[in-house]
């Protein structure tokens, strides 16, 4: 709107002038009356116009976007503001459009302009320890916002429009209106200011879905490593915590019913454990309707079920029992949507009683209205299957040879038969099937997920180091199961991951963790990442050491990088990185673990 305004302003002048005037002079008049049209719009915000604080808001953002750099990582930008989109819906705009930018600087500060437009610097992020604690500070920003706090302290301070002024009448001098931005990003808010932005703010971000007391834990912290007034960092120096302020977080907190504590989720380098796969309900974990029905497949013929100890991934497979040798058992999936250009990619297992039951993977295919154009054992044909789990890949795509997915073929299903000739089990679990040009997220970690086991029931690819373990499938953070580490009777109780080598890593090659833990009360421990040599022997020095506190009743998160960096003597002997969970467990005590992934 704005730049119409402008383009108006300068028609309105060229006709007034004359089109043979000079054209140093017509510009000349053109800044004029936009100085004066400036004017004008910082006396409309003074008395308190909303369009004005947007016109204001966006001529500060461009000047903002000349004076600091903006964080290029999507990673970085996608984390804060995926937490001030959480936020944003909680607090009055007053018609403003309130917006977050990430800035690339090591300052640890952030800060509202008017306009409601959000500005957080990278320091910043490594000043707070958790979603909740940078929750809290951009809700306190948002409530500032919300408030209008800017606008009040300019109204009340003589100094304050002086600078406004000097800037609006000189609107390409970069320094000036430097000068009026350090004021606003440096601004000090009174004690009245800052405790309704506290309120305010606490109350929103519990309402958001963040945990209010991260806001206590926040400024305990910035006393106790700056004090109440000296050494504080450039936001605290803004925005001063004090012991009254920690105890005006404590009263909120006994006003929402909230229980104080310490344990904060820490999602900012957390890994994305999803994978694709098309085929609903893949590994048969979910419970059957009231109808008996098993959710994401369809019985044909024949007698199913699900075997509760006997799968390769969770806690069931899928079982078929074909009762006599001529009847068989025929399952099929959802209908999946394709098209002649599908190029699918299958993978699954599959085993029998014996090793003398024969059993087919194949496909269906329907047209638009879901009625039957073709049938195909394009996965597996028909053959006796083994009596220990065996994967199952395959490749489905038009080729020279057959024309797999023809025009008119808009769904796919997946058939799994029993047959023909045969009697007796056989199981299925674990199946997928995905668009063949899909690249999987690699975790470095086998079994991070804690989904597959031993054949005497262990978590495979896991090494207890004290206490007990073991897979349980009645709790998970993401799949069918998680990790159980029960209390030893004396000593730490704990696992490792079978170790990562190093074989071709360069020095200072980057790692990033995540993991997910709860515990049956509050519970401490720690993650390390060392190094081993050939003989798996431990060197001394760690690469990260990582506290943790689980809670009961809910998953928390966390996540951290290390590096890489053998020293010395440390570059011939390292041979392989092991991820090491160690806990003081009480003997009746439980922890949790769950998608725990490195990268």
């Amino acid at each position: 709107m704005k730049k119409y305004t402008y383009a108006l302003l300068a028609l309105l002048l060229l006709m007034i002038t004359g089109w043979r005037a000079d054209a140093r002079n017509v510009l000349q008049d053109i800044f004029k009356v936009y100085q004066k049209y400036q004017e004008v719009n910082m006396t409309l915000w003074l008395v308190g116009d909303i369009g004005a604080e947007k016109r204001f808001g966006k001529e500060l953002q461009m000047w903002m976007g000349l004076m600091y750099k903006q964080e290029k990582d999507p990673k970085i930008n996608a984390y804060v503001k995926g937490i001030f989109e959480r936020l944003k819906p909680h607090f009055k705009n007053r018609g403003m459009n309130f917006d977050l930018r990430v800035i690339r600087d090591s300052t640890a500060n952030a800060f509202v302009i008017p306009g409601g437009h959000v500005y957080v610097f990278t320091g910043l992020l490594n000043m707070v320890g958790s979603d909740d604690e940078l929750a809290a500070v951009i809700s306190h920003e948002l409530a500032h916002a919300e408030r209008r706090h800017a606008l009040k302290n300019f109204r009340a301070s003589t100094a304050a429009v002086a600078v406004l002024n000097a800037a609006v009448k000189n609107r390409k001098d970069r320094a000036t209106w430097g000068n009026l931005l350090g004021y606003l990003t440096l601004m000090q808010f009174s004690r009245q200011q800052e405790d309704e932005a506290d309120d305010i703010g606490q109350f929103r971000m519990a309402a958001a879905g963040f945990n209010p007391a991260a806001q206590v834990t926040l400024w305990e912290k910035f006393l106790k490593k700056h004090g109440d007034t000296k050494g504080l960092a450039q936001y605290l120096s803004t925005h001063p915590p004090s012991s009254k302020r920690v105890e005006n977080a404590r009263n909120n907190l006994k006003k929402m019913n909230v229980v104080e504590q310490t344990v904060f989720n820490n999602t900012r380098l957390i890994l994305s454990a999803d994978r694709v796969n098309l085929i609903a309900n893949a590994s048969f974990e979910n419970d059957p309707a009231a109808n008996g029905q098993l959710p994401g497949w369809e019985v044909s013929s024949g007698k199913t079920g699900l075997a509760e100890q006997n799968s390769v991934t969770g806690r069931r497979s899928l079982e078929l029992l074909a009762e006599q040798r001529m009847a068989s058992v025929r399952v099929l999936s959802d209908y999946i949507a394709i098209n002649e250009a599908s190029d699918l990619t299958f993978t699954g297992w599959a085993c029998s009683e014996n090793g003398q039951q024969n059993a087919a993977i194949g496909i269906e295919l329907y047209d638009a209205n879901r009625r039957l154009r073709d049938r195909a054992w394009a996965v597996r044909a028909s053959g006796p299957l083994p009596a220990v789990w065996t994967k199952i890949e395959a490749r489905m795509v038009n080729t020279t040879e057959k024309r797999l997915f023809a025009p008119g073929n808009v769904f796919l299903r997946l058939v799994l038969q029993t047959g023909p000739i045969s009697q007796g089990r056989v199981w299925f679990d674990d199946l997928r099937l995905r668009p063949t040009t899909t690249v999987d997220p690699v975790n470095l970690l086998a079994n991070g997920d804690f989904e597959r086991r031993t054949p005497e029931g262990y978590p495979g690819s896991v090494t207890v180091l004290g206490g007990r373990i073991g897979i349980d499938p009645a709790k998970a953070n993401s799949g069918y199961s998680s990790l159980l580490v029960q209390g030893a009777a004396s000593g730490e109780s704990g696992f490792s991951f079978q170790p990562v080598s190093v074989s071709g890593l360069k020095y200072g090659h980057e790692f990033t963790c995540s993991f997910f833990y709860q515990g049956d009360r509050q519970l401490k421990g720690t993650v390390v990442a060392e190094m081993l040599d050939e003989k798996a022997a431990v060197l001394s020095r760690r690469l990260a050491e990582v506290a943790f506190e689980a809670v009961p009743g809910n998953w928390t998160a966390n996540s951290f990088a290390f590096k890489f960096d053998p020293q010395g003597a440390e570059v011939a002997a390292a041979k392989s990185i092991r991820i090491r969970v160690a806990a003081s467990l009480p003997a009746d005590a439980s922890l949790w673990l769950d998608t725990f992934i490195m990268r």
